[in-house]
């Protein structure tokens, strides 16, 4: 028997036989009136109270004891309610009532297995009880099935004989059958399995989705969307009701209008016919507007003059000039005097063509600024990671910037050149580390003459990243995340504990995988091999003969990123050279676009059937030039050192995903590059001109270098 049972029946047996009398008939009457009272108005505690004094003054009564144990149930009292609940059950065994009850408190109590034990009686005290079996049903709609073995009954310190026995987990066989099918599914992918057709259609909503407008960056309003120049504005809205025009508005004022393209029809949509996407791509220059934060609209015009609008706040800010960042292809200027569009500027303006061979810094690492502005361990765990920068860059002059909890023992390691010292306290109060305005514009001046290269944080927390700005170096490198959008090389790296998400990789380790991460963008190296197997021989069906030729792979798996000139530049290939052309494609119907002077002219293949790995390898291997789209046979040839012209569109940067080692790369300086499309063509709104307007004479000047 627990405490509160011991106390509730004692008190009770004493208090029965000292008050037997009329006088004491009366009091229960009143105590009973009393917790009726307080129980109306919701003050639980003071209604058990005034029961258990009127159970205190009666002989023994279950049903008050129930009464009693209600009370405190709703009061949160759940040891009394239960202590009272079982005072009862020791009259009432037979009670499908108080078994239901009891199923209801231990519910409430959060004691499942007890609960369903308790449902289960009330179910076998009165068959087809419908209340009982909800419960039941609820349990395990709520995710109960019970526990592996039979639960033993409760200790009551009395006998339930009368009570019928419990079945602990029913329709066992059932229930394993289905825990065995979860079992198995839960050892594979589910998420990777096919589905249904009608599965995959749905009911889409009207939206308005914003893909590009400006990047965040870091700046005196904190990490804002900013605009700089000439911008890309794309999106897509879907609307039941025709969308004919995207207007831009900066602070309440029209400063842009633009026409929208569509209505595509959406995939998956369950009634293609009653809802359309809409698609805007258009081009703004910002730089005529002040510079500082203006609140921006975008607001989509239907054919009923209804619209729907994006709301934000921008930047704006200073143009950023090309040539401050030649690899990239969306910076675009144009001429504010020329009175041609924005877009017939970009249209027109050369294709970029760039080396193959590059590298992140190509002037070399000659200064480099190392951060640990933390504590001592914090030193200690990252001297695996400074011995390896040290290996990596033995020609570089390390400074570390550092606070006087690690900079002593920096000094005893002799892995910096030098060490600058700063004061960058840990406020218990904001529970981050500060440094004043003033104290930073102190800190970067100190370290502008540096001209640093590289700036690396060591911290693997959020305690110093902002402070590598200050650094003013060319390319900042540390842990990433979404707070520094900033970082020009943003790694992550953990390996989670499975249940508490803890790290399990020593500290040391992790330091010393972001110098390796380090070490591997500075030191690009893509090898070039080249099959001492492959035979001239294997060409032989195609006609080549011994003399050099150009391949042109025209296809792509992605088909809206294949260059579609590919028949001009043969025939400039046969008229200007004596190379033999062989094009290659998937799709046959190409044959058809090509003219006859093209196909009947004996230097000129084109493959259409698929043919055997060592013949596209040989084909890839001889060949004196490879032309191709951004697909797998430009990295083939590159492996083997062929030299090869790829047409990149901008929908992915051409320095991740160009080839390496040998060879060009071309592509077109657009504001919406880095579009990422992949499964949506719809939605480029500009008909891929980041390809379309690659010039057949500009891959021919490309390839003339390499014949």
């Amino acid at each position: 028997m627990s405490r509160a049972s011991a106390a509730v029946a004692g008190f009770t047996r004493v208090a029965r036989i000292a008050l037997r009398t009329p006088r004491a008939h009366r009091a229960v009457r009143e105590f009973k009136a009393q917790g009726r009272q307080a129980r109306t108005i919701g003050d639980f505690a003071r209604a058990a109270s005034a029961y258990e004094q009127a159970l205190a003054l009666s002989r023994p009564d279950p049903r008050l004891s129930i009464h009693c144990g209600h009370m405190r149930k709703e009061a949160g009292h759940y040891a009394e309610a239960e202590a009272h609940y079982l005072e009862a059950l020791r009259y009432l065994p037979g009670d499908a009532e108080l078994a239901l009850q009891l199923g209801h408190f231990y519910k409430v109590s959060g004691r499942i297995a007890e609960a369903e034990l308790q449902y289960r009686r009330a179910t076998r005290l009165m068959p087809g009880w419908q209340v009982a079996e909800n419960e039941l049903a609820g349990l395990k709609a709520g995710g109960w099935r019970g526990f592996a073995s039979a639960p033993a009954d409760q200790p009551y310190g009395f006998s339930l004989a009368a009570t019928p026995a419990v079945d602990a987990v029913p329709d066992f066989a059932l229930e394993a059958s289905k825990l065995a099918a979860v079992e198995t599914v839960a050892r594979l992918v589910p998420k990777l399995a096919p589905r249904l057709p009608e599965d995959l259609l749905h009911d889409h909503r009207e939206h308005l989705d914003v893909r590009r407008l400006g990047r965040r960056e870091v700046g005196f309003w904190g990490v804002r969307r900013t605009v700089r120049g000439v911008e890309a504005i794309r999106g897509f809205c879907i609307s039941e009701t025709p969308i004919v025009e995207l207007q831009l508005l900066l602070n309440g004022l029209v400063i842009h209008r633009a026409p929208v393209s569509g209505g595509h029809v959406l995939k998956f949509e369950r009634d293609p016919d009653r809802i359309r996407k809409y698609v805007f791509n258009s081009w703004f220059d910002f730089s005529g507007f002040e510079h500082g934060m203006h609140a921006i609209e975008l607001r989509l015009r239907d054919i009923e003059d209804g619209t729907r609008s994006f709301h934000d706040h921008v930047v704006i800010a200073a143009p950023v000039l090309e040539s401050e960042y030649p690899d990239s292809d969306t910076l675009v200027n144009v001429d504010p005097a020329d009175p041609r569009s924005i877009e017939e500027q970009i249209t027109t303006r050369p294709s970029v063509i760039r080396s193959a061979k590059r590298s992140l810094l190509p002037g070399g690492v000659r200064n480099v600024m190392v951060m640990r502005t933390d504590q001592l361990g914090d030193m200690v765990a990252s001297i695996p990671a400074l011995r390896r920068l040290r290996d990596l860059l033995p020609e570089a002059h390390i400074v570390g910037l550092l606070t006087g909890a690690n900079a002593e023992l920096a000094r005893t390691l002799a892995l910096f050149d030098e060490i600058i010292v700063i004061d960058f306290p840990d406020d218990p109060i904001e529970r981050r580390r500060l440094m004043s305005l003033q104290a930073q514009e102190a800190l970067r001046q100190r370290l502008a003459p540096y001209e640093f290269d590289v700036a690396i944080d060591l911290a693997q927390s959020n305690v110093s990243r902002d402070l590598l700005p200050l650094s003013g170096a060319k390319f900042i490198h540390g842990t990433g995340g979404e707070d520094w959008p900033w970082l020009q090389g943003d790694f992550l790296f953990s390996t989670p504990d499975r249940w508490n998400r803890m790290d399990m990789t020593p500290h040391s380790t992790k330091v010393l995988a972001l110098v390796e991460s380090l070490g591997a963008l500075l030191k690009t190296e893509a090898p070039v091999i080249r099959r001492d197997d492959l035979s001239r021989a294997l060409l032989d069906e195609f006609g080549i003969g011994a003399g050099r030729f150009a391949v042109l792979h025209a296809g792509a798996r992605i088909a809206f990123s294949r260059w579609p000139h590919y028949g001009t530049l043969a025939q400039m290939l046969l008229d200007r050279t004596d190379l033999h052309v062989l094009m290659m494609t998937e799709d046959a119907a190409m044959r058809e676009t090509l003219p006859a002077v093209l196909l009947t002219n004996p230097r000129f293949t084109l493959v259409t059937q698929r043919t055997t790995f060592d013949q596209f390898d040989a084909l890839i291997s001889f060949a004196t030039v490879v032309v191709g789209n951004d697909s797998g046979p430009k990295h083939l040839a590159s492996l083997r050192g062929t030299n090869v012209v790829t047409l990149f569109t901008a929908r992915i940067n051409w320095a991740e995903w160009g080839q390496e080692n040998v060879g060009s790369i071309i592509s077109r300086r657009v504001p919406c590059a880095g579009c990422a499309i992949f499964h949506d063509p719809e939605e480029c709104g500009k008909d891929f001109t980041c390809i379309r307007d690659i010039r057949p004479q500009e891959v021919f000047d490309a390839v003339a270098r390499y014949i």
